[in-house]
């Protein structure tokens, strides 16, 4: 069995794995710092529904209906602005803190394949120890694929 051969594939996968979660994560930090902008954006635009404030120069029912729809327009406005952009910044940061684990599982299996490399140095007298290495990270990578 080439052990070499097979270390050499599992530095290239965890290697790539790493990467593609780098980048995934730099994606998802820009699209979120571009929709928090949105959101305050979004939400400067709805503090400008309720001006001008005509309190006192304008009284009567239509003064009163107009505030009042005026109100329930801001509180429909606001509330779809709020719960929209933070639910899907949210998802966003969900998702980011799952790349990261990923992330971090790989740099993990990646101390473990250079263990292996550093036995595979060691030629015959490790192994054993670098078949139960290389078989552990195997196992480790099969089981995060599920």
């Amino acid at each position: 069995m080439n052990y070499g051969a097979i270390v050499s594939g599992i530095h290239s996968m965890i290697k790539h794995g790493i990467h593609h979660a780098e980048h995934q994560i730099q994606k998802l930090k820009a699209v979120k710092k571009k929709i928090q902008g949105e959101h305050e954006k979004g939400i400067s635009h709805i503090r400008k529904i309720l001006k001008p404030h005509l309190d006192q120069h304008w009284v009567g029912e239509s003064a009163t209906d107009f505030d009042k729809e005026r109100d329930q327009a801001h509180t429909a406005m606001h509330d779809i602005v709020n719960e929209g952009y933070l639910d899907y910044i949210s998802k966003i940061e969900e998702e980011i803190r799952s790349l990261e684990a990923d992330k971090a599982f790989f740099e993990g299996v990646g101390r473990l394949a250079v263990a292996a490399n550093d036995l595979l140095h060691h030629g015959e007298k490790k192994h054993d120890e670098l078949t139960k290495t290389i078989n552990s990270i195997n196992k480790l990578l099969g089981a995060r694929s599920k």
